[in-house]
C-alpha cells in the first residue's frame, strides 16, 4: 500500500448516490478526505441525490469543481488541454472503452481509465483507447477476462456497500404477512426482468399470497425497449404515451399478473433502500449480464435477504451455495456481433424452483440470507473498495 495518496487526485465524472458510477466517485472522495488526500472534480457533484451526511462532506468540493470545469472549458475553446502536475487523473470510460487519453480535456502524471462495460466485442479503436491509459481499473472478473482476451492488462477492484446504510434489521410489517419477492435494477434486456416476470407469474398462481415488489426505474426509458429481444414470448414492454417513462404496471397486467400481486416502487431513495429490503423474503437477479458485481444485489445481501443470482458475468464474483441461491442452468445469449460472449440466459423453471424452495423452507432461507450478509459486510464494503482503488490507481 502507498503511504500517501498522490495529490491532487482528479475525477472526471459526476458524483451522485443514484448509480454505480456516482457511488464509486463519492466513496473514493470520502476515502481521500479521510486520509489526507486532495480530491478534485471537473463536474459539479449532484448533492441533491446524496444523504445529508454525505452532502456535508462533499459540498466543499462543489465550488472548486465549478471553477476547474470552467477553466477546462476555456482551454478547450482554445484547442488546448489542461495538464495537472503530479496528479492522478481518473476517467470514466464508455462501453467501448472510449475515449482515448488524447481525446480527454486534461491529463496528469498518471492517467487511469475506469471501465464497466457489457459489450464483449471490442473494436480495434476500443483496444487502442484502453491501452492509451497508464492503467485500466474495472469492477468484475468478467470485465477483466474480456480485456485479457485482447491482451489488455487491467486491475480489478470490487465495488461495495455501506454498512451504515444497509444491514439486517426487523421487518416493518407493511406487507402484512405476505411472501414478498424483490427485483431491482433499471429495466432492460440485460437485467432480465422478463425472466423475473415469467417465473413469478407461475409462482403466484401457486401461491396467491406472493407479492412481487420491483424497483425497475430507468432514467433512460428508451433503453428499456431492449426488452424486445426477450425470447420468452411475453407481451411487449411499452413506454408511457408521452415516452417519458416505462409502463411497468401495464406490462405486468398484459402478461397475466392480477392487480395486487405486484407493486412497482420505481426509484428508491438511499434512505428507503434498507427499510424496503428488510421487508422482503427473497430477492431475485436472473440478469443476463452485470459488468460489476450488481450493487442492488449486494445491498439486498447486506440486509440479510436471501438472494437468487444468475451464474454469469459479474455475479460470479458474488455467488456461493452457502450464501446465495444460484441459477446454474445458463445458456449462451445469441448475438451475431459477438457482444454477448460470457453472458447467460437463465432458466425460468430453475428460478421458479428457487422461489419455491425459499417459500417452503423459510428458516433455511433466512439462514442463507444472514450468511450472505456476513460475507458482504466483511468482503464487499465501500471503504475497502476505496482504499484498494486509490492504492491501485497510484501504483
Amino acid at each position: 500500500m502507498t503511504d500517501q495518496p498522490y495529490r491532487p487526485f482528479v475525477l472526471n465524472w459526476r458524483l451522485t448516490e443514484m448509480h454505480g458510477w456516482g457511488l464509486v466517485g463519492v466513496h473514493t472522495c470520502l476515502h481521500l478526505l479521510r486520509t489526507g488526500g486532495a480530491p478534485m472534480l471537473i463536474t459539479q457533484p449532484d448533492l441533491a441525490t446524496m444523504r445529508p451526511q454525505t452532502q456535508d462532506l462533499i459540498r466543499p468540493l462543489d465550488l472548486p469543481s465549478q471553477r476547474l470545469g470552467a477553466y477546462i472549458d476555456q482551454l478547450k475553446a482554445q484547442g488546448r488541454r489542461l495538464r495537472v502536475d503530479s496528479a492522478t487523473v481518473l476517467y470514466a470510460l464508455g462501453g467501448q472503452m472510449q475515449p482515448g487519453l488524447e481525446a480527454q480535456p486534461m491529463f496528469g502524471d498518471r492517467n487511469v481509465g475506469v471501465g464497466a462495460f457489457t459489450e464483449t466485442n471490442l473494436a480495434e479503436q476500443a483496444q487502442a483507447d484502453a491501452r492509451s491509459y497508464s492503467r485500466v481499473v474495472i469492477h468484475s472478473s468478467f470485465n477483466q477476462q474480456v480485456l485479457a482476451d485482447y491482451g489488455i492488462a487491467s486491475d480489478c477492484v470490487f465495488q461495495g456497500i455501506d454498512p451504515t446504510e444497509v444491514s439486517p434489521g426487523p421487518k416493518s410489517g407493511r406487507f402484512d404477512g405476505r411472501f414478498v419477492i424483490f427485483s431491482g435494477g433499471k429495466i432492460e434486456y440485460r437485467k432480465g426482468q422478463d425472466i423475473v416476470l415469467a417465473a413469478f407469474r407461475v409462482f403466484q398462481q401457486r401461491h396467491p399470497d406472493a407479492l412481487l415488489v420491483t424497483a425497475w426505474a430507468n432514467f433512460w426509458p428508451v433503453i428499456a425497449l431492449s426488452m424486445q429481444a426477450s425470447p420468452l414470448g411475453l407481451a411487449p414492454l411499452l413506454l408511457t404515451p408521452d415516452g417519458a417513462d416505462v409502463d411497468v404496471g401495464g406490462w405486468m397486467r398484459a402478461n397475466g399478473l392480477p392487480e395486487g400481486a405486484y407493486l412497482n416502487i420505481g426509484f428508491i431513495t438511499r434512505q428507503n433502500i434498507a427499510p424496503l429490503l428488510r421487508d422482503c423474503d427473497l430477492a431475485v437477479f436472473p440478469n443476463r449480464c452485470e459488468p460489476g458485481t450488481n450493487l442492488v444485489a449486494m445491498e439486498a445481501m447486506a440486509c440479510g435477504v436471501p438472494v437468487v443470482l444468475s451464474a454469469n458475468t459479474g455475479h460470479l464474483d458474488l455467488i456461493g451455495d452457502d450464501r446465495t441461491y444460484v441459477l446454474s442452468r445458463q445458456q449462451p445469449v445469441p448475438d451475431p456481433a459477438g457482444n454477448t460472449r460470457y453472458w447467460g440466459e437463465s432458466d425460468v423453471e430453475e428460478l421458479v424452483e428457487a422461489m419455491e424452495h425459499a417459500y417452503q423452507n423459510r428458516d433455511a432461507a433466512r439462514e442463507r440470507g444472514l450468511a450472505g450478509s456476513h460475507w458482504v459486510l466483511n468482503n464487499r464494503r465501500w471503504d475497502q473498495f476505496a482504499a484498494q482503488f486509490v492504492d491501485v490507481c497510484n501504483r
